[in-house]
């Protein structure tokens, strides 16, 4: 089995072990991830739908990662369509989203960007 395969077939709570990778892999126990899991997020956020940030000044940023550079904030209320989930083995934790009206902060109808998904509700 190669080792793209198997991360993706793992949903884990923590760190995932991967035969093979070196010393110092951090482990947690896994368990067969359902195929839905990709499409919904712990927090119940799924591509297609509206979601409802939940935190004051969450950062929307360019790309799925902390290295995205941040394109302006959003507040508790602001309304947005998630447009992208990741597949969990991925890049579970991002979502990509697009307002729908003029954010609190001031970013304009449409701005398109990601969020860490736990924010959204």
């Amino acid at each position: 089995m190669k080792v793209s395969t198997r991360v993706r077939s793992l949903m884990v709570v923590g760190a995932v072990t991967v035969a093979g990778l070196g010393a110092g892999a951090a482990s947690a126990s896994a368990a067969t991830a359902p195929e839905s899991a990709a499409s919904q997020s712990a927090s119940g956020v799924q591509a297609g739908e509206m979601s409802t940030v939940a935190v004051d000044g969450l950062r929307l940023r360019s790309a799925p990662s902390f290295g995205g550079t941040t394109e302006g904030l959003l507040y508790s209320g602001d309304r947005v369509f998630v447009r992208i989930t990741f597949d969990p083995s991925y890049n579970s934790d991002w979502v990509g989203v697009m307002l729908t009206g003029r954010s609190a902060g001031g970013l304009p109808y449409q701005t398109r960007g990601y969020v860490w998904k736990q924010y959204l509700q």
